[in-house]
Parts: C-alpha cells; sequence; structure tokens
C-alpha cells in the first residue's frame, strides 16, 4: 500500500491553551495520551504515511502561510513542565510559554493569587472570583488584538527587511509543504482559535489537504446554560465554518456523534459522511501506583467517598451535596462516609460554596481537597469506598473509567455519553432526581457485604481500553479519507 502522504496533527490550541492556563483540562490530556502512542502505531503500520505535529503559520507577511513543524519532545517537555512545577500546596505553575510576556509578570499574578489562596476563605472566594473575571477579560482582549492584528498582517505585509528571522526549526518546516491527498488532523480544542475555519479553509484550497475532525461534546452549542457568552458564540462560529470542511468526523462516543449529526441537521450544515464514534482509553497512564505512607491530611481508608472533578455547575456537585445533607439527616452521623471533593473551584457554583460555607461543610461530612497531586490521588483512589460522578452533561466521562481502571467502583449519571465510559459495573441514577440518586448512594452505603463484593468484581472485570486502540480508530479514519480522495 502507498505511504505516499502526511499527516499533518494541529497543536497550535495545546501551546494556546497553556499561554493562559497552568495545567492540562481532559481534552489536552486526552490529545497527549493519544499523541503518544500514535507515531509509534504509525511507525508500525504500512499503510499509514508520515506523522508531522504542526502549528499555525506565522503571520510574516508572505503568500503561501506554510505550518510550523514541532517535534514530539518539544510537546512532552511543555507537559513535563506543568507535571514538576508544583508549589507546596500541590498547584502548578506556570512556567511562561511566551517569549514577549516576562518571568516578573508570571511571578506577581502567582504571587497574587497565592495570596488571596491564603486568606480566610469567606475573603478569599470572592476576591479570588474577581481576579479570574479580570484576567477572563484580559484574554478576551487580547484574543480580540491578535485577531485585528492578523488581519492587519494580510492586508499590509511586512517588508521583508523588518520580517522576523526564522529559527532553524521552523526554516527545516518550510520544506515540509503540504500537498494534494496529505491529511489535517485535528484533535484539540480548535475553537479556542477565532480564525480556525478560516485557516482550514487556506489549507484546503491552497495545498488541497483532507481535514479529519475529533469532536468531544457540543456542550457550548447545545446546553449553553453552562459556559461563557464568549465560549458559546465562539464554539457555534467554529462548528458552522468547520464541520463541513472535514472529509472525516469523530467523536469519542455515540452519545457526541449523535449530538453532532442532529446540530448539523437543525443547522443545515452538510455533513461529507456520517460521525464515527472510536474507542477512548480508560484513564491517563497505568492505574495509580501507592507509593510510600499514605500523605497526611487525607481521611482514613474506607472512610469516604471520592468525587473527582472541577467543581463546576455541569458536574452537579450541588446534588452531591443535597445527597449528602439527606443522608446525615436521616442516618446516625458515624454511619455516614465523608464525601470528598477532589479537584478545583470552578465557575458558576458561587451559591453551591456559598450553601457548603453556611452549612460548615456538613460539619465535616464534605470536604475539599484543591488540586491533589499525583501521589494524593493514588491514595484517594485507594483508599475510598467507591466514586460518585452526578455529572449532567458529558462527551464521555473519564473520571468513570479512571475509577474503574484504579479498582474502584462508581456511582455516577445515567446522562448523556457516561454510561458508555461506565458500562455494566457501574451504577446508574437520573441526575435530576434527588429520590433515586439518595436511594442508589444509601443502599450502597448500608449494604457493606454487597459494597465488598462490588469491589472485587471491579478488580476482576474491567477489561481498560488501551489508548493504542484510539490512536488506530483514528489513523485508520485518516487513511480512509485518503483513499477517498485519491478516489473521488
Amino acid at each position: 500500500m502507498s505511504k505516499d502522504y502526511t499527516i499533518w496533527i494541529d497543536v497550535e490550541d495545546i501551546f494556546q491553551y497553556f499561554q493562559n492556563n497552568s495545567r492540562p483540562s481532559g481534552i489536552q490530556r486526552l490529545v497527549f495520551e493519544i499523541l503518544c502512542v500514535i507515531r509509534k502505531q504509525a511507525a508500525a503500520r504500512p499503510d499509514i504515511g508520515r506523522i508531522v505535529l504542526t502549528r499555525r503559520a506565522q503571520e510574516d507577511g508572505s503568500e503561501n502561510h506554510l505550518p510550523t513543524s514541532v517535534s514530539f519532545e518539544e510537546l512532552e517537555a511543555l507537559f513535563a513542565a506543568r507535571t514538576e512545577e508544583k508549589n507546596v500546596s500541590g498547584t502548578i505553575l506556570q512556567p511562561d510559554a511566551r517569549p514577549s510576556r516576562g518571568p516578573l509578570v508570571q511571578r506577581l499574578r502567582h504571587g497574587v493569587i497565592r495570596r488571596l489562596e491564603s486568606l480566610p476563605p469567606e475573603l478569599a472566594r470572592p476576591l479570588l472570583n474577581i481576579a479570574v473575571n479580570q484576567l477572563r477579560a484580559i484574554r478576551l482582549l487580547r484574543r480580540y488584538i491578535r485577531t485585528r492584528t492578523s488581519r492587519k498582517t494580510h492586508s499590509n505585509p511586512v517588508p521583508t527587511s523588518q520580517a522576523p528571522v526564522a529559527s532553524s526549526a521552523s526554516a527545516a518546516s518550510s520544506a515540509l509543504t503540504p500537498k494534494t491527498g496529505d491529511i489535517f488532523l485535528i484533535l484539540g480544542a480548535a475553537w479556542s482559535e477565532p480564525d480556525f475555519g478560516d485557516r482550514l479553509a487556506h489549507m484546503r484550497k491552497t495545498y488541497g489537504v483532507q481535514p479529519v475532525l475529533l469532536l468531544y461534546d457540543l456542550i457550548p452549542a447545545v446546553r449553553p446554560e453552562w459556559c461563557a457568552l464568549s465560549l458559546i458564540r465562539d464554539f457555534r462560529h467554529w462548528l458552522d465554518t468547520t464541520l463541513p470542511q472535514c472529509g472525516r468526523l469523530l467523536a469519542i462516543s455515540h452519545a457526541t456523534a449523535d449530538s453532532v449529526e442532529t446540530y448539523a441537521r437543525q443547522q443545515r450544515l452538510k455533513l461529507s459522511a456520517p460521525v464515527q464514534t472510536i474507542p477512548i482509553g480508560s484513564g491517563f497512564g497505568p492505574p495509580r501506583l501507592i507509593n510510600g505512607e499514605r500523605p497526611r491530611g487525607l481521611p482514613a481508608k474506607d472512610s469516604y467517598v471520592l468525587f473527582v472533578s472541577t467543581i463546576e455547575a455541569r458536574k452537579n456537585h450541588l446534588l452531591a451535596f443535597r445527597i449528602w445533607r439527606r443522608l446525615v439527616a436521616d442516618l446516625p452521623r458515624d454511619q455516614v462516609p465523608t464525601l470528598v471533593f477532589a479537584g478545583r473551584v470552578g465557575w458558576l457554583v458561587s451559591d453551591l460554596m456559598q450553601q457548603l460555607e453556611n452549612t460548615e461543610w456538613l460539619r465535616g461530612k464534605i470536604r475539599l481537597l484543591q488540586n491533589p497531586t499525583d501521589d494524593e490521588l493514588a491514595h484517594l483512589y485507594d483508599g475510598c469506598m467507591f466514586t460518585l460522578f452526578p455529572s449532567l452533561y458529558e462527551g464521555w466521562g473519564l473520571p468513570v473509567t479512571e475509577s474503574l481502571v484504579n479498582g474502584r467502583p462508581c456511582i455516577a449519571s445515567n446522562s448523556t455519553s457516561i454510561p458508555e465510559a461506565g458500562g455494566p459495573l457501574t451504577r446508574y441514577f437520573d441526575p435530576e432526581n434527588l429520590d433515586e440518586a439518595c436511594r442508589v448512594v444509601r443502599d450502597t452505603i448500608e449494604d457493606r457485604p454487597g459494597l465488598k463484593k462490588w469491589q472485587e468484581e471491579v478488580r476482576t472485570e474491567f477489561k481498560p481500553v488501551p489508548w493504542e486502540r484510539s490512536a488506530d480508530a483514528i489513523l485508520d479514519a485518516c487513511h480512509a479519507a485518503y483513499l477517498n480522495r485519491q478516489t473521488s
């Protein structure tokens, strides 16, 4: 079989993401897991062409706007910086990825945040909310300025004498010109790039490449109540300008695939082919290894239920709070396990946080462990009775499969894709039904022999999905798009 084509994998959004965020979200982590194995899988297959990671072209006034290649080692170093540079509280500091911004600004920003976090909660939370909103406004302003600057560059090319000198890596990448039949693979959060649709149209028209897009969810478009207005607008524009241009559309779940096709039908967008669902790996890396003594400050083993997630409205921590409030009212206090929230405080949860404060976190029956380290998270999984995941909407539900891969059963919402992630070893409830959710959780807590049996079933029967299967499915789609281009 011919291998005379290149798969260009767009990673621009990852570099953009780390300019404004200190820790990778689920999408960045998922893309990184796939990229870690996709090169190895491609090398072992005679039907797959060359793999090149790429960022968007530098706006230097030229007409070609060739993409800039990025090495796998550069990407690995970018992620490594986010897992190694932690402060004492487990929060990862953000090294500056943009050369034009001095490190002093970064140190000042993190110094302010750390100082706010040291204040009493009733002062820290509103001040942190103000800081987060200010940073979000600054990011939106920078995005607007970049877009205007890009437009001016196109209309007023920079004279050659004033153009920046390309680095050796950039110069080398200029020889890697896309050609007809090549694949442009989009795995990440491309909607963060304001003019992505225009860039994709330019790539198709100029070089004849075939775009292949992986979709996670359509939350900003179909459930906008959980999103910022700017994201809703940008995401819908990205969908409307990107979906019709892609030769293959991939989704991480059947629920997401159905959502994409429904949206396209409602918006009268023409799709080139039905959306294809690919398998998704069961967790980030191998099962978490327990090393050394249990870290100080964690609850005792078998005394708590674990909820791993950023605290945001969509994840439905409010329902978890209401379940535990009822358990405390209905059961002897010593029979109610502690509910541990493991994650950072996100957005649209000010009412919930106030309720937790007003009840003194149900007098200690709910705890928040912000930004746990990998070691702390490993011990949290190892010591919990089971995990809880009552999310209202997911594209997949990796916290569910991560619980299973770490040998812990999960009680989860039956919404959207979550049953696809949890399978038959997970117990479900309607996330809109408090009575049903309370019943499932209470029955599990009170039936300790049944819980022990369930834990053993998870440890012995759960079969994790390796990321190699995800990578192979994506490569299959890329090769199919290449063959279709050759024969059409």
